[in-house]
């Protein structure tokens, strides 16, 4: 655990004495940091690295690469052209890291009340981690955080076009469409929660077994499990929730950015309920929670501004440092975090 403390530690720092010193928000330092540390790391950080580099890892010979009907074709573009160059999986991990990083960084920068809290949040609450594991899915995630003008704005052409981008990187990513359709409706919250909630609770089994009678490789997500992890995360992301509403009544938050996040957010759990009643393995459509927490690195930096107490933020930072750390050496198999064999000096 201790390499992503320092990490985060030193990007924090960082990013202080860049905005106190000169008065900027600190982007490419920590840009590059936390793509060279996904980037550094063995195939045996993170539960699905181990497929994502097997070709690598093999020297498959470009002749023989076989495109997979079953997976994504823009993901099997880029590694077909990657494989081309290089059989270093660094690469891999790189490459895919400075985009996805570079999505929310941005993001990060040009919404956020505080750019250096929204890094520490991103990077805490398993939005940075996550495509250790889902890296496909991880790129697609990235292209929705990066529709954050569209979905405010409403600007469905350019909203609906970075979809269908990333959907050739996880198709999962078409899902997000019904919740961009049901934010915009002029009906109360109340409504649209209760309109996700039924149709997760009547749909959800049923998409689950199509998408398993369709791809093999969805075949895990029928399956129930034992491990009570999937559950616990979805509950604490739903306190979140339930605390980001009572606060912004509490405190009458007048932010137009703030209520359709935090709508998009609330969405999303209330969607998430119903699948996780199905007791589905975690590593499969409980992932998708991970559309919307990525929407916190903005929703919880602007609550504490407007609450402005010096104990509720360390209380935040402190709960938020103690859920990494507790989710990072227990699940996804990102603890230990090792070097990738090539870079190992001993």
């Amino acid at each position: 655990m201790l390499p992503y403390f320092i990490v985060i530690s030193f990007i924090l720092i960082w990013m202080a004495l860049e905005k106190y010193s000169i008065h900027r928000k600190s982007f490419w330092v920590p840009l590059l940091t936390l793509s060279l540390f996904s980037g550094l790391r063995s195939h045996r950080v993170g539960t699905d690295s181990w497929s994502y580099t097997r070709d690598f890892r093999n020297n498959l010979n470009i002749y023989n690469f076989n495109f997979n009907p079953n997976v994504e074709l823009g993901y099997q573009v880029f590694e077909y052209i990657l494989l081309r160059f290089t059989h270093n999986y660094f690469w891999l991990f790189f490459l895919t890291s400075l985009f996805i990083v570079w999505c929310h960084l941005k993001v990060a920068r040009d919404y956020s009340r505080n750019y250096i809290l929204s890094i520490l949040f991103y990077f805490t609450l398993s939005s940075y981690t996550f495509f250790f594991n889902g890296l496909r899915q991880g790129i697609a995630m990235a292209f929705i955080a990066l529709s954050t003008p569209y979905i405010i704005r409403k600007d469905t052409f350019k909203f609906f076009l970075l979809i269908l981008i990333a959907s050739l990187f996880h198709k999962s990513a078409l899902f997000i469409i019904p919740f961009y359709i049901l934010l915009h409706l002029r009906i109360q919250l109340k409504y649209k929660l209760l309109i996700t909630f039924l149709s997760s609770f009547i749909l959800s089994r049923l998409v689950i077994k199509i998408l398993a009678s369709e791809n093999q490789r969805y075949e895990i997500y029928t399956k129930e499990s034992e491990n009570a992890g999937g559950f616990l995360i979805l509950s604490f992301y739903i306190l979140i929730g339930l605390s980001l509403y009572m606060l912004n009544h509490l405190y009458k938050v007048k932010d137009e950015i703030y209520h359709k996040l935090l709508t998009f957010y609330l969405l999303g759990m209330a969607f998430m309920i119903p699948i996780a009643m199905l007791k589905t393995n975690p590593s499969g459509p409980q992932r998708l929670i991970y559309y919307f927490t990525w929407a916190l690195m903005l929703l919880i930096p602007t609550i504490l501004q407007k609450i402005n107490s010096r104990l509720v933020y360390t209380m935040s930072i402190a709960l938020a440092l103690i859920y990494f750390y507790m989710t990072t050496s227990r699940f996804g198999s990102l603890a230990p975090y090792t070097l990738n064999p090539i870079f190992k000096v001993l």
